[in-house]
């Protein structure tokens, strides 16, 4: 299951925190102790004297401030069939930002398929989209197309729109061209 449910009227998909937290947490350490050098706080022996211990600097903090970023930054999207309203926010631990779109804008629920490279794997885009494609709210990248075709599935049945699936023809073409290039397609 993709979106929480939060009553019979509101789905949510909420993410940060678990995982970025303890890629978060070396960096800020890290940066706190470089901090502290160049004011003495933790004595220690550098050569290279004045030049090293201005680049300890602005390294320090800024190590220390994309730490916390990463810990404590979040983000979510929460979808309301009754008020009509998806509801997409970010900040730091607390929604600091959020930005209302009304789901009457928009006509369906589109999967699109989007071809990775050799460092980034394929994804599949599930976003609403507008009349015309004018405007669209992405809702989630997955790496999984069943996962994928049952997350655009389970919204479309939530909020009473038609999907769109771009995705199955684009992967079986995206797989034989890797295929003839003599790359493994998964």
């Amino acid at each position: 299951m993709i979106f929480m449910n939060r009553g019979a009227d509101i789905i949510e998909r909420k993410k940060g925190g678990g995982r970025l937290v303890l890629l978060g947490l070396p960096f800020f350490l890290v940066g706190l102790f470089v901090t502290q050098i160049p004011f003495g706080i933790i004595p220690v022996e550098l050569e290279g004297g004045p030049i090293v211990m201005a680049l300890l600097l602005p390294l320090g903090p800024l190590f220390a401030v994309v730490g916390f970023i990463l810990m404590l930054s979040r983000s979510g999207l929460a979808i309301n069939r009754r008020t009509r309203v998806a509801s997409q926010w970010w900040g730091l631990l607390i929604p600091m930002k959020k930005k209302e779109y009304n789901l009457d804008n928009f006509e369906k629920v589109r999967i699109e398929f989007r071809a990775g490279d050799r460092h980034s794997p394929d994804t599949f885009l599930i976003n609403l989209c507008s009349p015309g494609s004018k405007n669209m709210l992405n809702i989630i990248y997955l790496t999984n197309y069943a996962m994928a075709v049952n997350a655009a599935e389970e919204l479309a049945s939530f909020i009473n729109k038609p999907i769109e699936n771009l995705a199955s023809n684009a992967q079986d073409e995206e797989q034989s061209h890797r295929r003839l290039l003599g790359r493994d397609a998964s």
